[in-house]
């Protein structure tokens, strides 16, 4: 089957393309049919036998487990299904139980839930930021921030401003000996590139379903390595306690794996609907995805290259993702012209934000240049 009758049918599954030329799956991926289909048949069951569903729901909450660790290389044992990527990076920082004195690195280029776990929980840690020299992070720069008190460096393997991407292996070979607990934001990772724990040690990798994933919001992941799973949890709910079935409300024996992290009655739905957007990234292939989006990023770089713009994105294709930025000072009014042209993408900081993903073809982003160009001839 020739590529462009397979992207075609792949198109089906996404109902959004009837309607836009959705070029943010970065922000909200939409909804593919798989996971739509599966969380409402997981409604229908639970809205005609109430408990009656959780046994099978329960069972496929497991399965996500399953697939997100064999999606990044892990083990389900080692993997916690959290809310949001926000509380996996808190669960992170939490069982780290920093304390006065320590100091955690970032970069400049982080997501605020990041540092906001630090900045605004954890007072009393100092937060180090290593600045981003033109949009790019030097490893080195990291690694001198790296002192004896360093409690973890905490990064987003893919920057969700410009789409900076991060080479761990470089990153973890700069931090000097001593080296502290690698903390990584994989949301604009997972998904769009092979990232794998097999590669530099990776302590806590954390990512939301929603993005790349396809997967719906309100589901995330946190992959805790072994040196960590005997840690206290910093909460904990019946869902931790491997005796909660005995009832007894004197004794809490914590599960010997990740689900000691866990709270208590999980996001059935959403695991659910998560379990089969991970289900179809598998059956499409990783591989496939990340060189489908790797061309339609450069495609798309070298129309709107072509057009001037000030662009953020990296230009080495080792060093970007799926995220396309540029500034332009008149942004929000050409958001609105991308919209009404039935484009959608993102809008801030100044700037433009485009996230193909494999659905997408070379066309929409001819549309999405073509009409950038009118709205910048127009401004003349």
């Amino acid at each position: 089957m020739g590529d462009d009758a397979y992207i075609s049918e792949l198109r089906q599954l996404f109902p959004v393309t009837r309607k836009w030329n959705y070029l943010y799956n970065g922000g909200i991926h939409p909804c593919p049919l798989p996971a739509s289909e599966a969380m409402r048949e997981f409604i229908t069951s639970w809205e005609e036998g109430g408990r009656d569903a959780w046994p099978a729901a329960r069972d496929k909450f497991n399965s996500l487990k399953e697939e997100f660790a064999s999606l990044c290389g892990g083990k389900p044992s080692n993997v916690v299904i959290t809310d949001s990527t926000s509380s996996a990076v808190n669960l992170a920082a939490g069982i780290l139980n920093p304390a006065p004195g320590r100091n955690v690195v970032l970069s400049d280029l982080t997501f605020m839930n990041n540092s906001c776990a630090w900045l605004a929980s954890y007072p009393e840690v100092e937060v180090r930021f290593a600045e981003s020299r033109d949009g790019i992070v030097i490893s080195d720069d990291i690694g001198k921030l790296v002192d004896g008190n360093t409690l973890a460096v905490n990064l987003c393997a893919v920057t969700a401003g410009n789409g900076f991407r991060f080479d761990l292996g470089e990153l973890f070979s700069s931090i000097p000996e001593r080296k502290p607990p690698l903390l990584i934001d994989a949301s604009q990772a997972l998904g769009v590139i092979n990232l794998k724990l097999e590669g530099p040690p990776i302590d806590f990798l954390a990512c939301t379903a929603s993005k790349w994933l396809m997967g719906p919001a309100g589901v995330a992941f946190l992959y805790v390595s072994d040196r960590f799973l005997e840690s206290v949890p910093p909460s904990a709910g019946w869902y931790a306690a491997s005796n909660s079935r005995d009832w007894d409300v004197r004794n809490c024996v914590l599960h010997k794996d990740a689900t000691r992290f866990q709270g208590g009655m999980p996001n059935l739905i959403g695991a659910v609907g998560a379990l089969a957007s991970l289900k179809l990234i598998e059956q499409i292939g990783i591989e496939f995805i990340e060189t489908r989006v790797a061309e339609l990023v450069s495609h798309a770089l070298s129309g709107l290259k072509k057009l001037g713009l000030e662009i953020q994105t990296p230009e080495h294709p080792g060093q970007r993702a799926g995220l396309v930025f540029f500034k332009h000072p008149k942004a929000e009014n050409l958001y609105n012209e991308l919209l009404k042209a039935g484009i959608y993408c993102g809008c801030f900081r100044g700037g433009i934000r485009i996230d193909p993903n494999f659905y997408n073809t070379f066309e929409e982003i001819d549309q999405l240049v073509d009409v950038i160009e009118d709205f910048l001839t127009r401004q003349d």
